[in-house]
């Protein structure tokens, strides 16, 4: 009874404050916010203006543990280079100059032509142009917070807390500019340039540059970290950058007490902000967490006595082994849905690889035969002059780039085969690219004792994970992509490109992926970029394979299911069948597959089925490969002519009568080309038939009607059916 009076009692109490509060509710509310919100930015303010260094004390205290006895002794000896090698780069200057300058002279030429840009302060980020990114005079005076691509600057006095790509950018500034600047990705070209004339402005430039950047932006604050996966890499922009400068007058006793400070800052901001998310219950991690890992991994085993009870080294090692088992699938594709993001990831399993390696702490066999896996995988998806399409999403986002720094080279993974093939020490990696690729392996000074083989490429390769197929016959390449919403089921770098094709006849390309283009600063053309109306395949009724909500600009939810059939190999030809229910939600649904045949001439036959109902308006399209002309022929809508510089081709449709509008290719970020594009229109109204055939050919003749192609066709898949 106490209990039960005592218990009536609170609740009335409890019933009649919280009928008080209610009353003054947004009063109450209203004032508690406006207060926090003031300590929020007062906190801010102040620590902004008072940030300090770590004390030598603290610097001291974080040696002993690790078994140096003096701070200022550890200076010394960085700064005499008595810790020996950091990393898989070399360190015989010597050897290095004579084999760029014998064997590979136009990359010296243009080693030094580029590294004297950048110490005049000027920088190509994401085809800018060479914009003057100084705020002084000097080259190592660097706008920091300025983009490069709309000129609007960033503030610099907000937390990483408070960070809203939206709401805290000036104008329609695109926060990419900046960060790709802060990665400090030129300063292995400074660095090769150094090595090669033994101008120490090159070595001045290294050094200031650092020292103006910790004076600038203190840690937690502005742009520069907002973005832990920045953070990590302008961590391994400056260490790579450092194996070159070694011994220079301008990496002086203080220089380097600021820089191992500052590295110590950054290892324990990475830490404490580690790149994780939630999405339907699920945790996520994608090429952002890698890429803390791969910071934490480079600065640990570069310095380790700066990690304290090898904690970055345990947080990476650990993270890194199992990430490669979960973004990586079996079939060596990324889980993001994007081939351009794969190259990121892997030249980041890559160099973590190689540095375990130089280190005498070789990651697990696991690790190797995953890692070996990515390379395949490109090798499969590459084209015969080095090119690899754009499935998804396109950023030009790189772990570290030790050739060709300020080029376009978004289409081309061929450095990574080289540095695969020489980590690996697998040949077969790396057998059809080109001389001036091999510039690649001189800085990637280490290697897998045990030669490795990888699994030959077919006729018809299909890699069911990532959800992509590549047929190679004759002169004739054509992949069909075909993958479910990668990054478990976010879809952030994933595109409405189910069933899409690219084809290719020898060098020359035809039809090909749109790419990507822009993401944040003008979120039209990146949902645009993304659609199902901008991919080479069927739209029905106007709507989206996957659903796209305008204003989530990196999530796409799937609908349906994909799947494709096995690989199917005759004297005939060659084929494969991909399918997908995302129209199955229509009412009537409606199915479809697709089919590609490749005969064994090169010429490919195209059939698309849809299982259901008629009642839907169709629309293929088709982009065209920058410079490839289209006429459609005057007597027939059905037949289009292509011309490109590489070679000719005719495509001719059963059914479609062909337009042809404008479009746009975008090779990389920020970058994009006008060109045409092949359109078929079947009204609801004018749809009889539930199967289209395609036929395309390298000869401008006829070589093979469109009737005969319809009987070759489906005698090929009845014989596969039974």
């Amino acid at each position: 009874m106490i209990n039960l009076s005592v218990s009536s009692l609170f609740q009335k109490f409890s019933t009649e404050k919280l009928s008080f509060i209610k009353k003054i509710e947004p009063w109450v509310r209203n004032s508690i916010q406006s207060f926090d919100k003031l300590q929020e930015r007062v906190w801010e303010i102040y620590t902004f203006y008072t940030h300090r260094l770590p004390s030598d004390g603290l610097m001291t205290a974080r040696l002993i543990r690790m078994g140096v006895s003096s701070f200022k002794l550890y200076v010394l000896g960085q700064m005499q280079g008595y810790y020996g090698r950091r990393n898989f780069l070399p360190v015989d200057r010597e050897n290095i100059v004579v084999e760029i300058k014998t064997h590979f002279p136009e990359q010296e030429t243009m080693i030094v032509k580029i590294a004297d840009q950048l110490c005049r302060g000027e920088f190509n980020i994401f085809s800018s142009g060479a914009t003057d990114m100084r705020r002084g005079n000097q080259s190592w005076q660097l706008d920091w917070q300025r983009d490069p691509i709309t000129q609007h600057r960033y503030s610099r006095l907000f937390s990483h807390w408070r960070w809203d790509v939206f709401k805290m950018r000036p104008g329609n500034a695109d926060v990419k500019g900046p960060w790709e600047l802060t990665r400090c990705q030129h300063f292995m070209t400074l660095g090769q340039a150094y090595w090669l004339t033994k101008d120490e402005k090159y070595a001045e430039c290294f050094a200031k540059t650092i020292q103006d950047f910790i004076q600038k932006n203190p840690p937690g604050f502005g742009v520069h970290w907002s973005c832990t996966m920045d953070v990590a890499l302008r961590i391994v922009g400056w260490l790579s950058g450092l194996t070159f400068f070694q011994g220079s007058s301008f990496l002086s006793y203080s220089w380097w007490k600021v820089f191992l400070k500052s590295l110590v800052q950054h290892g324990n901001f990475i830490v404490a902000n580690l790149e994780y998310g939630t999405f339907h219950g699920k945790l996520i991690v994608s090429n952002h967490g890698v890429s803390d890992f791969l910071g934490l991994y480079w600065l640990a085993l570069n310095f380790p006595h700066l990690d304290a009870a090898c904690v970055w080294r345990g947080i990476a090692e650990t993270a890194l082994e199992q990430q490669i088992q979960l973004q990586i699938l079996s079939d060596g594709g990324d889980y993001e849905s994007s081939t351009p993001y794969h190259r990121l990831v892997v030249e980041m399993f890559l160099s973590a690889y190689a540095l375990s390696l130089q280190a005498g702490l070789p990651l697990s066999d696991a690790y190797r035969d995953k890692l070996l896996s990515t390379l395949r995988f490109i090798t499969v998806l590459r084209q015969k002059n080095g090119r690899m399409p754009q499935i998804g999403d396109a950023d030009d986002g790189r772990a570290h780039i030790f050739t060709g720094y300020g080029l376009d080279a978004t289409e081309n993974m061929d450095h990574l085969l080289v540095a695969g093939a020489t980590v690996l020490n697998c040949p077969d990696i790396a057998q059809t690219v080109l001389k001036e690729a091999w510039v690649e392996k001189l800085f990637w000074a280490t290697q897998y004792s045990k030669p490795l083989e990888i699994k030959p490429i077919e006729p018809v390769t299909l890699l069911p994970e990532f959800g992509v197929s590549v047929i190679r016959q004759n002169e004739t390449y054509l992949l069909m992509s075909n993958s479910v919403v990668g990054t478990r089921g976010v879809g952030n770098h994933k595109h409405n490109d189910q069933l899409a094709i690219e084809w290719i006849i020898d060098n020359q390309p035809f039809f090909v992926d749109g790419g990507s283009y822009i993401y944040t600063q003008d979120p039209d053309a990146r949902n645009r970029f993304r659609s199902t109306r901008t991919h080479n395949t069927v739209m029905v009724n106007e709507q989206e394979q996957h659903t796209v909500n305008p204003a989530w600009l990196f999530r796409l939810e799937q609908n349906g299911e994909v799947e494709f059939g096995k690989p199917l190999i005759t004297d005939v030809g060659v084929g494969i069948e991909g399918g997908h229910s995302a129209y199955g939600r229509l009412s009537p649904s409606l199915l479809h597959k697709r089919r590609v045949l490749v005969l064994s001439t090169g010429t490919f036959i195209l059939q698309d089925l849809f299982e259901g109902s008629e009642q839907h308006a169709l629309r293929w399209y088709f982009l065209l490969y920058p410079g490839v002309k289209v006429r459609i022929e005057a007597n027939n809508a059905n037949v289009a002519i292509l011309e490109g510089p590489l070679g000719k081709a005719r495509f001719e449709a059963e059914q479609v009568k062909w337009t042809v509008e404008e479009g746009w290719y975008s090779p990389g970020y920020n970058k994009r080309h006008k060109t045409l594009a092949l359109v078929g229109l079947i009204a609801e109204s004018q749809r009889t038939e539930k199967e289209f055939f395609f036929i395309g050919q390298s000869s401008l003749d006829v070589e093979q009607d469109i009737e005969s192609a319809i009987l070759i066709a489906n005698k090929f898949w009845s014989s596969a059916c039974q």
